[in-house]
C-alpha cells in the first residue's frame, strides 16, 4: 500500500466514526426522523436525510481531519503520522513535464 493510499484511509475512517458517533446523539437522531418525515410528505421516500447528511458531512470531515492533520504536521511532523499513519508526504509530477 503507498502513503497516499494509508493517509486517505486513515482520514476517511476517522471521518466515518466521527460522523456515525454524532448520528448517534438521541437529538440528531430526531432531527433526522423529522427530516424524513418531511421528505416522505414531499415524495422523496427513497431518500434519507441521514443519508444525504452522512454522505456530505463525511467528506467535509473526512477534508478538514486531513487538513488539520497537515496542518499540525507542519509544525510537528509525528503528530501528522499518528493523525493518518504516515508523515510523508506524496508528490505528484505534473503530466507532461519538460
Amino acid at each position: 500500500m503507498n502513503i497516499q493510499s494509508v493517509r486517505t484511509f486513515v482520514a476517511a475512517l476517522v471521518g466515518v466514526l466521527i460522523v456515525r458517533l454524532v448520528a448517534a446523539i438521541p437529538a440528531v437522531a430526531d432531527v433526522f426522523a423529522w427530516v424524513d418525515g418531511v421528505l416522505a410528505e414531499a415524495g422523496y421516500a427513497a431518500v434519507t436525510a441521514l443519508a444525504i447528511v452522512q454522505a456530505v458531512v463525511t467528506a467535509g470531515v473526512i477534508l478538514l481531519y486531513q487538513k488539520a492533520a497537515q496542518r499540525l504536521g507542519d509544525r510537528w511532523p509525528n503528530i501528522e503520522k499518528v493523525m493518518l499513519g504516515s508523515s510523508a508526504r506524496p508528490h505528484y509530477e505534473p503530466r507532461y513535464a519538460a
